[in-house]
């Protein structure tokens, strides 16, 4: 669609040839190294040699992943798999320090993706893993930043309390979304826009709508029980074969998709300090793009609304 011009699979990117190549592994070291806290050192000196080389480490993968290259690319890339790889292990980043140098790496990581559509698709996936990596404040809560009067007493491991503990901890839960809410990319609507047009075309791709409606291109057309010479296959339909039936059933299919990934994605928005105006804004404008129903669209502001005053 001609809304969707400039978003090319090439193009954009600046020459590789004054970049130095970042190998894959030093990815998967830094992520290592920021949820790992039991290096195998003895000595006081060997501590600060551990922690000078994870930070040296970790800003030669910043800079890696800020490149706007297709090394930048292909570095981002790399650290989408060892990120995804880490959540299925542990989520919990250790220390407040090694908290923000994964904070400084996912702000990196969003400062290099340009407007090529897979750099929108590992911004989508980097954004829900902002959502799953955190770190526990031991001496703020969550909300306010008061201080808890009340620190927890080593070895004191009563069973009826980690129902409590257990509460406080995700309370003082601090996530890497709230520490990435201030970047660009959220305010570009050009990403929101790209981003519903692949979460909207995976979906139909997975849900197979109009494949419902495969005819061989043998079936009998105009009546005449001929074949025309097709050839045998099957193929799919467009909409304007479908009956008006089929297309109403269609339609009403591609109509809940397009909803579920508008809901979604405008939650998203709020959830990354975009606000309520602006979501809502977003959701009029695309409902409009995709012909979502009246009704429809209401529902979502008004499901939006509601949230605000929340």
């Amino acid at each position: 669609p001609s809304f969707f011009e400039g978003w090319g699979e090439e193009g954009g990117y600046e020459s590789d040839d004054y970049h130095d190549e970042v190998e894959p592994e030093i990815f998967a070291d830094v992520i290592k190294m920021l949820f790992d806290h039991s290096p195998t050192t003895t000595t006081s000196s060997d501590s600060q040699a551990y922690e000078s080389k994870k930070q040296e480490q970790i800003k030669v993968a910043s800079n890696a992943l800020a490149e706007k290259t297709k090394q930048g690319q292909s570095s981002r890339k790399s650290i989408l798999y060892e990120l995804n790889n880490q959540r299925s292990k542990k989520t919990r980043v250790g220390t407040e320090a090694d908290f923000r140098s994964l904070c400084r790496v996912f702000d990196a990581f969003l400062s290099g993706c340009g407007r090529e559509s897979v750099d929108v698709s590992n911004a989508k996936m980097l954004m829900i893993l902002s959502q799953t990596f955190y770190f526990v404040d031991e001496d703020c809560q969550k909300e306010g930043g008061k201080v808890d009067a009340e620190k927890k007493e080593e070895g004191d491991a009563i069973t009826s309390s980690s129902a409590t503990s257990t509460t406080k901890d995700r309370e003082r839960r601090i996530y890497v979304k709230s520490r990435i809410c201030h970047h660009d990319i959220w305010s570009e609507e050009d990403f929101w826009d790209q981003a519903v047009y692949q979460c909207v075309s995976e979906s139909l791709a997975k849900s197979g709508v109009l494949l419902n409606y495969v005819k061989s291109s043998t079936v009998v057309e105009h009546g005449n029980g001929s074949s025309g010479g097709s050839d045998p296959k099957t193929s799919g339909v467009k909409w304007h074969d479908l009956s008006p039936d089929e297309y109403a059933v269609a339609a009403a299919q591609v109509h809940a998709v397009v909803f579920a990934q508008l809901g979604t994605l405008s939650h998203s928005m709020i959830e990354l300090g975009c606000g309520i105006p602006r979501a809502c804004n977003f959701v009029r404008r695309l409902s409009i793009r995709y012909q979502l129903p009246l009704s429809l669209r209401i529902t979502l502001i008004q499901h939006l609304m509601k949230n605000s005053n929340n």
